[in-house]
């Protein structure tokens, strides 16, 4: 608390500040400033009464410049600055607060509440809670209700607090939604309620309090078995409700949602459902009861409660003498003198019993009682008026008033047409409508998110093209730097006209050297860009998955480098050199090249599929020779199949051998060609199905590799229908 001290009360004299009613307002004013704890801005913001009292004083402080700098300078001393985190004393105290509201000791936890404000820091996400427990005192005043909801959702509009504390945010939402339901702003409830359904997970127990706000809205519009089923859909919910409630408000939470399920399944008109969660509830209060969970003052009301809705049901079952059984146990128990109120519907069922059986005295006795309790507590049972007035002129005809009964049957229908009327703007809001609408919003609001990370990818994919283009402008210009190089030669060893010969023989291989080198870089750049095909389409955080593309992209990189120099240094086994093999699992090898080229296959929307054992399959092998024919075989499947069409890779380990074989869909391959086709530069070379141009080289080289492996090639096909090429092994 703020120390008033003699030197604060001289700034006032120094300031010509000298009434008594102007030094009082002031200093409430840095009182509440003080007990803010937060700067004197935010304060006036999250805290209604403080602003309240600034509007009072600002006159006294216009007149009176000095002393507002004065007292400015006082606050923005005595405010600190606190860091965002929760207190869970305050939210206990919240909590009690709650507790006692359900109990209906409202007034008990206004007291508690009133003293709690000075101890909650604004900055303390409890501050939203405790504005949303006073929202539940003013029902009946919507303007008051929406400004403490507003001051609870002020607290959100800062940083992360939304994210940091769901929980309070989620309860924030409902409450602000309650508010607008009780302003009629029935499309702006639904929008906070929504916001609320996309904050906590399906399995939280509070999706209990927003499918119940749900119901209520269904309810209200009449639109019962709707109703029902969100009722229902709360209790299932807590019924699964693993979270740390008070056994009094999971007993009032449940005893709520199945008395709400079962009357609304009445008022739908399935009257055996209805008596299903009638009689869950009632199971429910003897069993709270016998284990004195709660007060007995609790229970009784619950099942005073219980025995009224049975009561009406068998009335409309036509169990009459069941009925008079239940409504009978209804008014034996005893309540005192604020539930009185509470007789009301119980007495107006019992005259309905009365009429049925012609016990009209009885019938007379019970209207007169229940008119005077109407009378006395109106303003909570204005709602049964209307029923009561219809009543009695049932009683009026049958007792022989005709003349009455005509009177006040026309004040029922007055009655009942005002409050259709009343409810005519909640008649006509399509719920469901609204609800797609908000998910529609939603969506689209997503689709621009993505649409906007799209275009990111796009550029991105954009500078990788370019670049590919430098490299390959770069690379055109060596390999012409190179035959221009030997060209030269050429001309300076004119006069050997023998080395001439021997030269010219060389300048080709390397021309063909260079086509080979050209060709087999294709197949690490097709993965490249399957690998930037697939960054576009995922989040690119470093997961698991991330580590494994990234090594992917590495192997590729690493196995053309090796190629190249392969190639620049020795050419493409014409020199008759010994291939180097090691044990190798050629399963492995085959499911990481399925796994690269799938990308590429996704750009046709192919999808390659796998079939194997899961286990090693071991052959002496060079890996980097294999790889590049795996590569070469699945490739070619991939480019002379149709889009939208599957391809099948299988390797089976034998005794002796490794079968491998790559099954396509496409094409096929002409009679006449099968002879040629792997020959080097074959005149049998076709266009793929999408325009992919071919080299001629890669059967070619991929049967120079399995034979140099001691293996074999060879196909089958049939035009139109498909190819299946083969590669065999030794162990």
């Amino acid at each position: 608390m703020l120390n008033l001290t003699p030197n604060l009360l001289i700034i006032y004299a120094s300031a010509g500040f000298i009434n008594d009613k102007e030094k009082k307002l002031s200093i409430t004013l840095i009182y509440l400033a003080k007990q803010n704890k937060s700067t004197i801005f935010s304060s006036w913001y999250y805290t209604p009464d403080l602003f309240m009292a600034y509007k009072t004083a600002y006159p006294i402080f216009a007149k009176n410049s000095s002393l507002l700098v004065c007292t400015l300078l006082l606050l923005l001393q005595a405010c600190k600055k606190h860091p965002d985190t929760p207190n869970a004393t305050i939210k206990r105290q919240i909590d009690i607060a709650d507790s006692l509201y359900i109990a209906d000791k409202s007034d008990d936890a206004k007291v508690l509440l009133a003293k709690l404000r000075a101890r909650i820091n604004p900055a303390d996400p409890s501050i939203s809670l405790y504005y949303c427990q006073w929202t539940q005192y003013y029902h009946s005043n919507p303007a008051v209700m929406n400004a403490y909801a507003d001051s609870a959702i002020a607290y959100f509009d800062y940083g992360s607090r939304k994210t940091d504390y769901p929980d309070a945010y989620f309860k924030t939402l409902l409450t602000k939604g309650d508010a607008c339901l009780k302003a009629a702003k029935y499309i702006l409830a639904l929008r906070y309620y929504y916001r609320a359904r996309d904050i906590l997970p399906g399995t939280s127990c509070d999706n209990s309090n927003l499918a119940s706000k749900i119901g209520g809205i269904y309810y209200d519009q009449r639109k019962y078995l709707l109703a029902a089923r969100y009722f229902a859909d709360s209790y299932n919910v807590l019924a699964n409700c693993n979270e740390k409630l008070t056994q009094q408000k999971l007993f009032f939470l449940k005893q709520g949602a199945l008395n709400n399920s079962g009357f609304s399944y009445e008022l739908a008109g399935k009257l055996d459902s209805a008596e299903y969660y009638y009689l869950a509830d009632l199971k429910l209060i003897k069993a709270t009861d016998s284990l004195k969970l709660i007060s007995k003052y609790y229970t009784d009301g619950a099942l005073e409660i219980a025995y009224d809705n049975l009561g009406g049901l068998n009335i409309k079952k036509g169990n009459f003498t069941l009925a008079e059984e239940y409504l009978d146990k209804c008014m034996a128990i005893s309540m005192d003198d604020r539930h009185s109120g509470v007789r009301i519907p119980p007495l107006l069922k019992l005259t309905q019993v009365y009429l049925k059986k012609g016990e009209y005295q009885k019938a007379g006795d019970a209207l007169k009682r229940s008119k005077y309790l109407l009378d006395s507590y109106f303003s909570a049972n204005s709602g049964s008026l209307p029923k009561w007035t219809l009543l009695y002129a049932e009683y009026l005809s049958l007792t022989g008033k005709p003349a009455e009964a005509y009177r006040y049957q026309t004040d029922y229908s007055r009655l009942k047409d005002s409050a259709d009327n009343n409810s005519s703007d909640l008649y006509r809001l399509d719920v469901e409508r609204e609800l797609n609408t908000l998910q529609q919003e939603q969506s689209l609001v997503v689709l621009k998110q993505k649409n906007n990370l799209k275009k990111l990818y796009l550029l991105g994919i954009g500078v990788v093209a370019m670049l590919s283009v430098v490299i390959i402008v770069l690379a055109y210009r060596s390999l012409n730097r190179s035959r221009q190089a030997n060209i030269n030669a050429a001309l300076q060893n004119s006069r050997l006209q023998a080395s001439l010969a021997q030269v010219e023989l060389l300048n080709t291989n390397y021309i063909r050297v260079m086509r080979v080198m050209a060709h087999d870089l294709r197949n690490p750049l097709s993965g490249i860009m399957g690998l930037t095909a697939m960054i576009r389409e995922e989040e690119s955080n470093l997961n698991e998955e991330n580590r494994h593309l990234l090594k992917l992209i590495e192997s590729t990189s690493k196995s053309s480098l090796e190629m190249i120099n392969e190639l620049l240094e020795s050419g493409l086994a014409d020199h008759n050199n010994t291939l180097e093999t090691q044990l190798q699992d050629v399963r492995a090898l085959l499911f990481d090249s399925v796994e690269l080229l799938q990308f590429k296959a996704n750009e046709k929307q192919q999808y390659i599929r796998f079939d194997s054992v899961d286990e090693e399959i071991v052959a002496p092998i060079n890996r980097e020779s294999i790889w590049r024919v795996f590569n070469n075989l699945i490739i070619n499947a991939i480019k002379f199949s149709h889009e939208g069409t599957e391809i099948s890779v299988d390797i089976v380990g034998k005794a002796n051998t490794v079968l491998i074989t790559v099954t396509d869909n496409g094409i096929g391959i002409p009679e006449r060609d099968k002879d040629t086709i792997f020959e080097m530069f074959t005149p049998a070379k076709k266009t793929g199905t999408r325009g992919e141009q071919p080299f001629g080289l890669g059967l070619s080289i991929s049967k120079k590799i399995i034979e140099a492996h001691g293996g074999r090639i060879w196909f089958k096909s049939r035009p139109d229908k498909g190819t299946v090429f083969y590669v065999e092994l030794p162990r």
